[in-house]
């Protein structure tokens, strides 16, 4: 957790911090900010606390819908991404349909052999990350970078689904992505936060 819980309920009803989970309650590692919770009376569970840290927001890929094969080209979803276009107007990025772990639509490559491609945001925002499938064979490496910030990478086993997380704390203007082994990939949940 990235806050320490003010309260946690269990179907409405408060639940106390204990030192085992031998009954009913919670556990909490200052230190770690680990959070385990034992309920048995509801499947209902809340917590609430404060933290400093604005919430992730997310693009599905779902709304606004577009048809899947759909070539991203200017700004989706309005005043977000710019998803570019080269000279003769094609796009690098597609919507794709609910492929493999993905039970909805999806963003993928418009040519799946591409090996970098990128998008700009609207206005600066924090590129969170994004949830990645591999469909293919070999493990696929994707490494991201921005003119701003540090890059990173995250490698994806065949048949994986990973939720990347940039750790970036500072604003993009662009996104860039290089792709190793990358025709199997697919894409989508991109988080963002506003700073």
């Amino acid at each position: 957790m990235d806050f320490v819980p003010e309260s946690v309920t269990v179907g409405g009803k408060a639940i106390a911090r204990r030192k085992d989970l031998e009954r009913e309650g919670y556990t909490f590692d200052d230190s770690t900010h680990a959070l385990s919770i034992r309920h048995t009376t509801s499947r209902d569970v809340d917590i609430q606390g404060k933290s400093e840290r604005v919430p992730v927001s997310y693009i599905t890929f779902d709304d606004p819908h577009l048809a899947a094969g759909t070539i991203l080209a200017g700004q989706y979803p309005s005043g977000l991404i710019d998803w570019g276009a080269d000279t003769s107007g094609k796009g690098e990025w597609q919507i794709g349909t609910p492929f493999g772990k993905f039970g909805t639509f999806t963003l993928a490559l418009a040519d799946a052999k591409t090996a970098r491609a990128e998008f700009q945001f609207a206005v600066p925002l924090i590129f969170a990350g994004m949830d990645i499938y591999n469909d293919g064979d070999s493990d696929a490496t994707v490494t991201v970078r921005s003119p701003e910030i540090r890059e990173t990478s995250i490698t994806i086993k065949p048949k994986e689904l990973r939720r990347f997380r940039t750790g970036w704390r500072d604003v993009s203007s662009r996104v860039a992505f290089d792709f190793a082994n990358g025709q199997g990939l697919r894409f989508d949940n991109l988080a963002y936060t506003r700073p």
